[in-house]
């Protein structure tokens, strides 16, 4: 199973969105797949080892590249992307944690982002990483978990 945080500075839309991703996991019975917690972006650090990676709201991009500059963080830390910040079916954030899992075990380090995305900020897709290579375009109708 794969814990994933969802992280904000404030709470009210992280919390709600990691509310609303475990009840797609749940109506999906992926319950053994995935978990998604929210964590406080300013509880992160204490709270990392809770979770296998962090992803966390758009506005906090500037306290992941400081707490990332300084070490804090031994978990791969990612800011998403404010184009998928509560579009995405939990699927897809799930692809993307693996996919940013994968490149942390392969050298990879905070603030995590694909090599072809290195400015979250500037990101275009509305779908994860491994769909949007494939071509695939979002569908906000149906959920594919």
């Amino acid at each position: 199973m794969i814990k994933i945080a969802i992280c904000c500075g404030g709470g009210f839309s992280s919390s709600a969105l990691a509310a609303h991703l475990e009840q797609e996991v749940a109506a999906n019975n992926l319950q053994d797949k995935v978990k998604f917690i929210f964590i406080p972006i300013g509880q992160l650090v204490q709270r990392q080892d809770e979770v296998d990676i962090a992803m966390t709201c758009p506005h906090t991009e500037y306290k992941v590249k400081q707490d990332s500059a300084a070490g804090r963080y031994h978990i791969p830390v990612t800011v998403i992307p404010p184009r998928l910040y509560g579009l995405m079916p939990a699927l897809d954030f799930v692809d993307d944690a693996e996919d940013l899992l994968e490149l942390w075990n392969q050298g990879g380090t905070n603030m995590m982002t694909f090599p072809d995305e290195p400015r979250p900020l500037a990101v275009k897709r509305a779908v994860s990483h491994r769909r949007w290579l494939k071509g695939e375009k979002a569908d906000f109708k149906k959920h594919p978990l």
